[in-house]
């Protein structure tokens, strides 16, 4: 995408805060943990109101706004936003949080149907999980009243994958001011002994819940809300204008954080935003000899991991999940370019990339260790719902073709799907069997970004972009096509979850306007398609130790054929040892 100067964002502020990194920076925050204990997480999240108070490192500039977090410490916090606990647990536990809803009470009662209202009401949402979409599960149609509790029950499936997701708010009518707010947090479903290569399992790792904060526009939004808009929101707010903007990871603008020379580090990235896709990239960090590569996008594993990658393309709801090295020590950034200017699918289209600014400045610390040697590309282990389905002979599926477009109307867009909808009226859009395959064509996308919920899907093989970062085959749960990029396929199992799949654009101020709908799943629970089954860990590349084992393997398979002459017995040798590291590690259904 082209660039453009970046437009002020705080007046005098804006050159103080995104000017270069701040010298006195503070250290990153470790966002707190929940960790499921003998196969239970047991956590309670409080929503309440705070003010959030940034004082900018060298200049002194401050500003404060009302707004509302997960678990806030005090009324006011200083220089770092509330973001919530992060929920730690493995497939096959049982996670219980109770939202204990401590917001003000609503301005009044009316809820007319794509408007904006009930600040105070909240619920819900994990983003990525795939779990039941009924009560006590990921039901987005709950209402936690402002004084109430509600306590959610999600059964994380056996074969559940591991990854990286997160949770927020997720209301109808108030979603854009509540995760604008900030109410957010990440999710980390924990790797199996078995699911990716040891030397991965092993490494060090860093988790950052990246957000595009615009208290402003947020503003605004409350503003707008019925029976005379949101107070708390719209109250006591200093130092702001109109185009205010800023980047806080895990909570804190421009924090610093630290990595080891020569070793590889894992840094797990979700990212939340009001309507603003991003470019990430790291910065200074050729002059280190620093290597990233990818591992995951939307907290399923990439194929033929850790790949090359230069630039990480997000809308708001994408995560991704990358592993850094440096060989030498000194100071590099992860920096994010927003898009502005336009409005997402209003006049001028798809709106222009802002220079990049400043997310995190790492810190890489010396140290006389040997360079970690290149970790084992792998595919790993796929439960049955993610087992490739975009191609109908290669895997053997049969698929049920639909169309999805993001049409323009008032509010933002509205869903058109197989050809009629609108925009959200509380009626389904129609219906998908449990067990089948969707093979869906979708528009609009380029200037909406898609999200279903409950099932992830999968790239097809119309998938054109020069960059790399999206390939055939790859999952993801949300999907917003950038410049350069062609990509209209996409498909998914619906895999044992029968109940609601709401589908919408992930800008939430047109969700809460009715760019949504759902999609009854019928048929009976647990149903999976039919022909599928797991697959095991590939590793494809091995380290020099591991080598050496599978050469000594292979020579063993080999002794037995001395009564070939000299030149078979070599190739018997060289096939051998190919036959025994597949026969190791190749796609082997598992229970």
């Amino acid at each position: 995408m082209p660039s453009m100067p970046r437009h002020s964002r705080f007046g005098a502020l804006a050159l103080a805060l995104f000017a270069a990194p701040a010298a006195h920076a503070a250290s990153l925050h470790e966002m707190p943990a929940a960790t499921a204990t003998s196969g239970v997480l047991s956590t309670t999240i409080v929503v309440d109101e705070y003010t959030a108070s940034f004082t900018e490192a060298v200049s002194g500039s401050a500003f404060s706004y009302k707004t509302r977090g997960y678990n806030p410490a005090g009324t006011t916090m200083s220089d770092r936003m509330a973001v919530g606990p992060t929920l730690r647990f493995s497939a096959g536990d049982t996670v219980k949080v109770t939202l204990d809803n401590d917001l003000d009470a609503n301005p009044g009662t009316t809820t007319t149907m794509n408007s904006l209202h009930s600040p105070g009401t909240t619920n819900l949402h994990t983003h990525g999980l795939h779990v039941d979409s009924d009560t006590p599960q990921d039901n987005v149609y709950v209402a936690v009243e402002p004084g109430a509790t509600f306590e959610y029950t999600y059964a994380i499936a056996s074969d559940h994958a591991a990854g990286t997701h997160w949770y927020h708010a997720h209301f109808h009518g108030n979603t854009a001011l509540q995760v604008g707010n900030g109410l957010v947090g990440m999710i980390v479903v924990e790797d199996a002994a078995d699911e990716i290569p040891e030397d991965l399992a092993a490494l060090e790792e860093l988790a950052l819940m990246v957000q595009r904060l615009e208290p402003f526009a947020v503003q605004q939004i409350a503003g707008a809300f019925e029976d005379g808009g949101d107070g708390w929101t719209q109250s006591g707010n200093v130092g702001l204008a109109n185009g205010d903007g800023y980047w806080t990871v895990n909570g804190q603008m421009n924090p610093t954080a630290t990595v080891t020379q020569n070793r590889w580090t894992r840094v797990r990235v979700a990212y939340s935003a009001l309507d603003a896709a991003a470019d990430i990239a790291l910065l200074d960090a050729d002059a280190l000899g620093c290597e990233w590569k990818l591992l995951a996008k939307d907290g399923i594993y990439v194929d033929n991991a850790p790949r090359a990658l230069t630039t990480a393309h997000v809308a708001p709801g994408n995560r991704f999940d990358f592993v850094v090295k440096c060989a030498s020590a000194g100071a590099f950034e992860l920096t994010a370019a927003a898009e502005a200017g336009g409005g997402p699918g209003g006049p001028g289209g798809r709106r222009l990339l802002q220079t990049a600014e400043t997310l995190v400045t790492f810190t890489v610390l010396a140290s006389d260790e040997s360079a970690a040697e290149d970790l084992p590309v792998f595919t790993p282990k796929k439960p049955v719902y993610l087992q490739d389905v975009y191609d109908e002979t290669l895997h053997s599926v049969t698929h049920v073709s639909r169309t999805l477009n993001f049409a323009r109307a008032d509010g933002g867009c509205a869903v058109v799907f197989d050809g009629a909808g609108g925009q959200y009226d509380g009626t389904s859009h129609g219906s998908m069997a449990v067990g089948s395959v969707q093979a869906w064509t979708v528009s609009g996308n380029d200037k909406h970004p898609f999200h279903i919920h409950i099932n992830s899907f999968q790239l097809g093989s119309d998938v054109v972009d020069p960059s790399g970062y999206y390939r055939t085959g790859d999952w993801h749960d949300v999907f917003y096509v950038p410049d350069g990029v062609t990509a209209s396929k996409v498909y998914f199992q619906v895999d044992q979850h029968t109940g609601k799949a709401v589908l919408h654009c992930h800008f939430l101020e047109h969700e809460d306007k009715g760019c949504m709908a759902y999609l009854d799943i019928t048929g009976a629970e647990d149903t999976r398609v039919a022909g599928l089954a797991a697959t095991a860990l590939v590793e494809t590349f091995v380290e020099e130790e591991d080598a050496a084992n599978e050469e000594d393997a292979a020579d063993a398979a080999a002794a037995g054929a001395s009564a070939e002459s000299s030149s078979a017995s070599a190739a018997g040798r060289a096939l051998g040892g190919i036959a025994a590291f597949v026969a190791a590690t190749s796609f082997v259904a598992v229970a």
